[in-house]
């Protein structure tokens, strides 16, 4: 009895360690992230509003339907990528995603000054640059690190009801998201 107990135990134990192990993989392992789905937007460096409908209706799964959501794919490899979006006050969030899809920054439209964000990707690399750069009279500079080269940012727009949808669509659109001017270090 003791023997089957035993057994049952570690099998268990072992069905476990097997089902965490293997979620905990899948981003790692699946053939199409949200970052190459996001291709077929043609959201490179440009903020693109996800459809509602139609074939690419379900690029990012769980998506909320009282939600305009656009998406903008960064490389920081050539350099800092600045964002700038505007969140309107019914609610706004903008996040910042690695290449898996792993969101490692987000802010709200909480943190907008007058009604606008701007937020500044670095690679480690160009975080001393960018140190070196004045701060922009009136608005708040925030700059982060992205743990990979490659990534995405999601706008998220909260639509009261479905005749909002086309204006908060058309803000979502007047959002940038490309090249930053820096200055470079001398070594």
């Amino acid at each position: 009895m003791m023997r089957l107990l035993y057994a049952l135990a570690v099998g268990l134990t072992l069905a476990g360690l097997v089902h965490i192990g293997s979620l905990l993989g899948v981003p790692y392992l699946a053939r199409q992230g949200p970052y190459d789905r996001l291709a077929a937007l043609g959201a490179e460096g440009r903020f693109v509003a996800l459809p509602d409908e139609g074939e690419n209706a379900g690029l990012l799964p769980f998506s909320d339907p009282h939600f305009v959501v656009a998406a903008c794919r960064y490389d920081v490899g050539d350099g800092p990528v600045t964002v700038r979006a505007a969140l309107p006050s019914t609610y706004g969030a903008l996040s910042v995603h690695n290449r898996l899809g792993q969101p490692y920054y987000a802010l709200t439209d909480r943190a907008a000054t007058d009604g606008e964000v701007e937020v500044t990707i670095l690679n480690a690399d160009d975080v001393a640059a960018a140190e070196l750069e004045p701060p922009v009279e009136g608005r708040p500079t925030l700059r982060i690190v992205s743990p990979t080269p490659a990534g995405f940012v999601l706008l998220r727009l909260f639509a009261p009801g479905p005749s909002a949808r086309d204006a908060l669509r058309r803000i979502a659109a007047g959002s940038t998201c490309g090249r930053a001017a820096t200055r470079q270090i001398e070594p």
